[in-house]
């Protein structure tokens, strides 16, 4: 008999608990809690564990500042944050220091399971993206060309008529069961930073990309929409005009292009 995958859940609420441990119990997976995120951390320490999923609000130690005592510690375990009163800055931040995804309270079976899927699935590969730092220097004026992404999930890339095009992650992709459907936000639509506006299925799962970016959709790639088993990392899927480009790319990283 195969040895269960173990996922560590870190809440403060029993029905949470129970709630996660029914849905994953039924996949096969070993569910272990944790009330406090301190004591999650002394037991990650000692213990191996393929994924967290931990909540936001908790008392002592929230869920970011848990993922930014994982990163010191160099604890290099995929981690899905949840929780009850999702902001846009709260799920940014929680990308940047390394969570997987941001699941807003309450959460359907899909939602916990496509997004935890897909963090045992990037756990065994290696992403070898080389970061540029953070947005924060000399970004105030991106120039035409400039790339900036949401870790994880998309990146976007500055035009020279002063919209931005919008892509997929390698990281993302990599570990999607093959493409059969892509639903993109429609023209003229509003789309806003760290939301989920873009959907990708495959086999039965149903993955949500989050928007690197705020905006008026200018155009969408229907072609691609029409051809969904050609998405790459380098294919641009809807291209928006920035509300707030100089704030909001503060929050994301700089690289190369895709």
């Amino acid at each position: 008999m195969s040895e269960k995958i173990k996922v560590m859940v870190i809440d403060d609420e029993e029905v949470v608990h129970a709630s996660i441990e029914r849905i994953l119990s039924r996949y096969g997976y070993e569910v272990v809690g944790m009330t406090t995120a301190q004591a999650a951390l002394e037991r990650l320490g000692r213990e191996k564990f393929a994924a967290v999923i931990t909540d936001l609000m908790m008392p002592e130690m929230n869920g970011v500042r848990m993922l930014e005592a994982m990163k010191e510690r160099r604890m290099q375990i995929p981690t899905i944050m949840i929780t009850g009163y999702p902001t846009i800055k709260t799920a940014v931040e929680a990308l940047r220091l390394g969570a997987v995804d941001y699941i807003p309270k309450p959460f359907t079976r899909k939602e916990l399971l496509n997004p935890l899927n897909r963090a045992l699935r990037r756990a065994s590969q290696t992403d070898g993206q080389a970061e540029m730092g953070g947005g924060g220097q000399g970004t105030a004026s991106p120039r035409p060309g400039d790339c900036f992404y949401l870790p994880g999930h998309a990146w976007a890339v500055c035009r020279q008529d002063g919209a931005v095009d919008i892509g997929v992650e390698t990281s993302f992709l990599s570990v999607l069961p093959p493409v059969e459907r892509i639903a993109l936000p429609g023209e003229d639509e509003l789309v806003e930073q760290g939301l989920a506006s873009i959907q990708i299925v495959g086999q039965g799962e149903d993955h949500c990309v989050f928007m690197p970016l705020s905006g008026r959709v200018l155009a969408v790639n229907q072609d691609l929409v029409q051809r969904p088993g050609e998405l790459a990392a380098d294919t641009w899927l809807v291209r928006v005009l920035p509300s707030n480009l100089a704030r909001e790319i503060e929050l994301l990283k700089k690289r190369a292009l895709p």
